[in-house]
């Protein structure tokens, strides 16, 4: 753990100062500050705080879609653990080079002792949400790309990264419902988890209890996904909140170019480099820093942004977007952490 936060500590620091090098001699300092200095103060803060407001209400619509289907289950959990559980997986994400797979595996484990440690629920609620939240992106992000392949140049090194993320969630989201509805799928799986138990264990007893808490696991897991085949209905709340969700983020790219006084960025162009910057943040998950940013810039150059002005909106973007929920997430973590071992030092005891 030590080794592998010093090496995304290095890989941050490198980046950043490949970005800070990026502003240095293709934007220019000089541009910079005279932008800044340009600005009226009341309204640069004005819309810098919105933009903040836009970031907790896109993580709070997000942790929406999780409890709405939690609620759907009848199971209560309360929200405030749940957008703190959620702020953790996001923090998680942005320093484990998983893409989103270290998220979920924190959000799983941290939501199955508030659902009596039932890991089929809590595996399904999770990727559920995960789910409704990539139709509501991956349609953005198709929709984006085809407009952008037809309307202007897109740069070559961003369409095979974009198909390879589309085709990639496809696959993701397959393998998901295949577990969830074939019936001879929980066995199988079982099976497959055994044979690996066996070579790693061989204590009979110990190999009995992981099967049975495997495949009551992945029963539960696809009875979740049932539910919700059965009641289509109640899943309109989840996918509205996913929208909200998917606004308000986008929402705090807005406020940013109103907090510089620029308005000639249309919403569908500044729709269009969201979806394209989240692709290539989740596929540089971990090592972030330095590639989100100078594509950032680059995109909204081609959109007839001036350099200084995206170079600014840029990096007020990720400081919100990327140090806030780093910041912010790394004392949450070690309250979590702390937490959960006083209160097992406390059962031990007791």
């Amino acid at each position: 753990m030590h080794l592998a936060g010093r090496r995304t500590l290095l890989f941050m620091a490198l980046g950043l100062v490949a970005f800070i090098l990026y502003l240095w001699f293709f934007v220019g300092f000089e541009g910079l500050f005279t932008l800044l200095r340009g600005l009226d103060v009341y309204q640069y803060s004005l819309f810098l705080i919105l933009a903040v407001g836009a970031l907790l209400a896109g993580v709070i619509f997000d942790s929406l879609i999780w409890h709405s289907l939690l609620e759907i289950l009848s199971v209560k959990v309360k929200f405030r653990k749940l957008f703190l559980y959620n702020w953790i997986g996001n923090f998680v994400e942005l320093i484990i080079p998983s893409a989103t797979i270290g998220g979920e595996v924190v959000r799983i484990a941290l939501s199955q002792k508030e659902i009596k440690n039932d890991t089929g629920i809590a595996a399904a609620t999770v990727l559920g949400s995960r789910i409704i939240s990539t139709f509501v992106y991956s349609g953005g992000l198709i929709i984006s790309f085809l407009f952008l392949l037809f309307t202007r140049k897109l740069p070559i090194y961003l369409i095979t990264p974009i198909i390879l993320v589309i085709s990639g969630t496809a696959v993701v989201i397959a393998c998901v419902f295949l577990v969830a509805f074939k019936e001879t799928a929980t066995d199988k799986i079982t099976n497959i988890a055994m044979w690996i138990i066996k070579h790693i264990i061989k204590d009979s007893s110990k190999q009995e209890k992981f099967r049975t808490k495997i495949y009551h696991s992945l029963l539960s897991f696809s009875g979740v996904f049932k539910t919700f085949k059965n009641q289509p209905r109640r899943l309109i709340k989840p996918i509205v909140y996913a929208v909200i969700a998917w606004l308000f983020n986008l929402s705090v790219y807005l406020m940013i170019f109103y907090a510089l006084d620029f308005t000639a960025i249309s919403l569908i162009d500044l729709a269009t480099v969201y979806c394209i910057i989240t692709t290539v943040e989740t596929l540089t998950a971990g090592v972030p820093v330095g590639a989100v940013e100078v594509t950032m810039i680059n995109l909204f150059v081609l959109y007839g942004v001036p350099m200084a002005v995206a170079g600014a909106a840029t990096t007020l973007a990720r400081l919100l977007t990327f140090w806030c929920q780093i910041i912010v997430g790394y004392p949450l973590v070690e309250w979590v952490g702390t937490k959960s071992l006083l209160k097992g030092n406390t059962k031990s005891t007791s």
